[in-house]
Parts: structure tokens; C-alpha cells; sequence
């Protein structure tokens, strides 16, 4: 096993908020799936000693906060994933604001303890949404995980740094945790997350959390409780989505099985609370130093 203790995380929402952002119909026929699927997630990290980060959307946690319980029993970090899953490119800075403040306190009530990291839907933090790393730090936030560094990516850069930095701004500072890539001949191809790890053969995931281990101290991987279910209703959309929503359910489990036998992974909580992992302090930008 590795060393290197990687990050595990969730983003716990609705199976469907696809469905919803590009305006297909058909779901709503159908009850949502995320407790089940929840229950397996939950049982597969008790069977592999492991903790891990679950970005929870607010909106989602109000309805069924039975789901924010089961997890926080087991002893793993609960995190917002907003409230209303809109990207923050969609939003004003006051309206990010009320959003994230609106999650945070519902999170906070179901759990009895404070939150102090948030995702954005998307992974939308970049450049042009920066103001939102400040907005973040304003509300108590100690980190963020919205930042994807790759051009691969709707709202990513090969721009942005790989590693986790304390980004500062006006004085406030929040840490940032951005996604795995896979730094290869030149060029930053996401791997170990949502579709592209079950879309992937298996040693794309395993070679970058190895790579990006040996450089950095750092790994990541994140997946959706929907991506668990091999057998779920199959909507009607377009082929694109088709694939992205459904394509080698099957694997997710067998592969993130693997990698948790052959890596280390724990919470972001955890991950704070050590003082030996790498850290770049005083950035004011996204981009690489």
C-alpha cells in the first residue's frame, strides 16, 4: 500500500441534478436512489478501515438529513456541496453568499458540529469565480476542493496548480484541494474521479495517484453515490449524456475497491489536522507559480 494518505470524497446530491441542468425530462418519474446507494458506499469504506469527505448538498441534506446522519455515524467529514447545486459562474457574489450560508447552517443543525469545507457543483472556482474563494474564507470556510487543473474540463486550466495552496486574498486565506489529474508527455488528462475513473482502464488512476503521491504528497479521488448503482432507470437523452451518465457503472465499485487496497485515503479533515503534508502558502492566483 501506499504511503501517502490521498483524499476519498463525495459529492452526495440528487442522481438526477443532471437530468435537471440540461432540461431532460423522464426523471421525475422515478424516486431517488441516493439512501441506498449511500448504505453501500458506507459499507465498502467500513470493510476498508477508510474515512472519507462527503461534499453534501444542502438542498438534498433539508429532505433526507437520515442520509447526513448515517454518514457522520460512521465517522466521516461532512462538507457543503452548496444548497441549490447551481455553478457559481450563474451567480452573483450575494447570492453565492446567502447559497452557501443556507447549506452550511442546515448541514451544521443536522450534525451539531461546524463545516468547514465546501465544492462547488462543477467544479466551478476558477479565474473568473475567484471572488467565491473569498466569499468561502468571509463565512468561516477553511477550504475549498473546486478547482479542476486540467483544459479537459468545463470550467478547468492546465493553468492552475496541482498540488494544495493557501490561496489568499484581502487579507482571508482558504486552502485549496484541486482534483487529480494525470500529468502525462505535457499535457493534464483527468483520471480517479466520477466518469473518468470507471470509463478508464484501471492503471490510469492507479499510475497518476502514484505520480502525483511521489511529487506532492497528494491524491484525490471523487465519485457520486449514483455511480454505484449498476441497474439504474435508463432515461431517454441524447448520447453524449448517455454515456457520461451511465457508461461501465459496473466498474465503479470494482474499481474503487482496488484502490483502496492498493492507496491510502482519509477525509480532508484529517488531512489538515497533520502537519507533514505539502502545502504552498501566500498564492493570490490560481495559476501555476
Amino acid at each position: 500500500m501506499n504511503e501517502c494518505e490521498n483524499i476519498l470524497s463525495f459529492d452526495v446530491e440528487d442522481g438526477y441534478q443532471g437530468f435537471i441542468k440540461r432540461n431532460i425530462d423522464g426523471w421525475e418519474n422515478y424516486k431517488s436512489s441516493e439512501e441506498k446507494n449511500i448504505i453501500l458506499i458506507l459499507e465498502l469504506l467500513a470493510r476498508n478501515n477508510c474515512k472519507a469527505t462527503f461534499f453534501v448538498l444542502g438542498s438534498l441534506a433539508e429532505k433526507n438529513p437520515n442520509i447526513v446522519k448515517m454518514i457522520h455515524k460512521e465517522g466521516h467529514e461532512i462538507a457543503s456541496h452548496s444548497y441549490s447545486h447551481i455553478v457559481i459562474p450563474n451567480l452573483k457574489p450575494e447570492e453565492f453568499r446567502k447559497d452557501i450560508r443556507k447549506s452550511k447552517d442546515i448541514l451544521s443543525n443536522i450534525i451539531g458540529e461546524d463545516i468547514i469545507g465546501y465544492r462547488a457543483p462543477k467544479w466551478s472556482v476558477n479565474e473568473k469565480t475567484v471572488w467565491a474563494l473569498q466569499v468561502l474564507a468571509e463565512e468561516g470556510f477553511k477550504y475549498d476542493s473546486s478547482v479542476f487543473p486540467t483544459s479537459f474540463h468545463e470550467f478547468g486550466s492546465s493553468k492552475y496548480k496541482v498540488h494544495p495552496y493557501r490561496f489568499t486574498i484581502n487579507g482571508l486565506s482558504i486552502i485549496e484541494f484541486p482534483a487529480q489529474v494525470l500529468l502525462l508527455c505535457g499535457l493534464r488528462f483527468p483520471v480517479a474521479g466520477g466518469f473518468f475513473l470507471r470509463a478508464f482502464p484501471y492503471m490510469l488512476s492507479h499510475f497518476s495517484l502514484k505520480k502525483t503521491n511521489k511529487l506532492y504528497n497528494y491524491g484525490m479521488v471523487y465519485l457520486h453515490p449514483f455511480e454505484f448503482d449498476i441497474d439504474p432507470p435508463r432515461i431517454k437523452t441524447n448520447l453524449s449524456f448517455k454515456i457520461v451518465r451511465y457508461y461501465h457503472l459496473d466498474k465503479t465499485t470494482k474499481y474503487l475497491s482496488i484502490l483502496l487496497h492498493n492507496f491510502s485515503f482519509t477525509d480532508i479533515r484529517t488531512i489538515l489536522s497533520k502537519p507533514s503534508w505539502n502545502l504552498v502558502d501566500g498564492c493570490t492566483s490560481l495559476r501555476n507559480s
